[in-house]
């Protein structure tokens, strides 16, 4: 990944499209997008014969992505026209475009559910649990992508990468490459309560540190964290800087109520994030 060049979504949606098409051979792959309605729009496809599927608008609970996108659950139908376990709405769009079999799956960003990934065939054939494990690890793929395009554009919007060191491209992979296995591991954790830290470490893997805008840290109190960041306790940070212990403890105490921080060393990777220490 080029660091001085920030992807889009319509990239990483495309290369999993095509990605996904390439590792099981089924012939057409979709990706509806929601929208600020909340519905959804397919606004990315490969292998389409007809344009009967093209830019359609899906409603919440019709259809098979439809479904997906209301219950935030995979959904599979081995003959669309005969499945029970969907409405019908767009019958007449899927036997335009002939398609039998189709499976989807929910591509989930923040908590949110940001589009449906599809994989359908043209012919009765059932989609079997390996293709539909497939189908998922893309969209779990993508969205650890598109959690990384929301991280660089905030950062790029909010200026956070200025006065701070880009990360080069191994970095950024192995910050994918961490995210994503932090996300699976949080898929096969029962616990409620686990589950959800994890899952709010994986946000926190791609949300910049919130800090007020009005926020502004001392010339003393960025002196304090550069000590810190050198490992000084706080006795030798004092000699270091001239002053008192205490006083030192008053400079932290204010940084970490600043930055949000809960300890000594929150706060140094708060104030790196902002740019305020390299």
């Amino acid at each position: 990944m080029d660091p001085h060049r920030i992807l889009d979504d319509a990239e990483v949606i495309k290369s999993s499209l095509v990605a996904l098409k390439n590792a099981t051979g089924i012939p057409v792959t979709l990706y509806a997008e929601v929208t600020d309605s909340g519905k959804m729009q397919i606004s990315h496809w490969v292998g389409l014969r007809t344009p009967a599927l093209q830019n359609l608008t899906i409603e919440s609970g019709a259809g098979v992505g439809g479904r997906v996108l209301a219950t935030r659950r995979p959904v599979g139908v081995s003959d669309y026209l005969r499945a029970k376990v969907i409405t019908h709405e767009y019958d007449d769009k899927i036997r335009d475009e002939g398609l039998h079999s189709l499976v989807a799956v929910p591509v989930i960003v923040s908590r949110l559910v940001r589009g449906v990934l599809y994989g359908g065939v043209h012919s009765s054939v059932r989609l079997g649990d390996k293709v539909l494990e497939e189908v998922t690890m893309t969209a779990r793929c993508l969205e650890q992508d598109l959690a990384v395009v929301d991280a660089c554009r905030n950062m790029d919007r909010t200026g956070g990468g200025k006065g701070g060191r880009i990360m080069n491209g191994a970095e950024w992979e192995q910050v994918r490459s961490t995210h994503s296995k932090l996300r699976m591991l949080a898929n096969r954790v029962d616990d409620e309560k686990l589950r959800q830290e994890l899952e709010v470490l994986c946000d926190q893997m791609v949300t910049p540190v919130r800090v007020k805008q009005t926020t502004k840290l001392s010339a003393r109190e960025l002196d304090v964290l550069a000590c810190v960041a050198l490992g000084h306790t706080n006795v030798e940070a004092a000699e270091e800087m001239g002053i008192g212990a205490e006083t030192v403890k008053s400079y932290l105490r204010s940084v970490m109520r600043k930055l949000g921080a809960h300890t000594r060393y929150e706060a140094v990777n708060a104030a790196r994030r902002i740019g305020a220490l390299p």
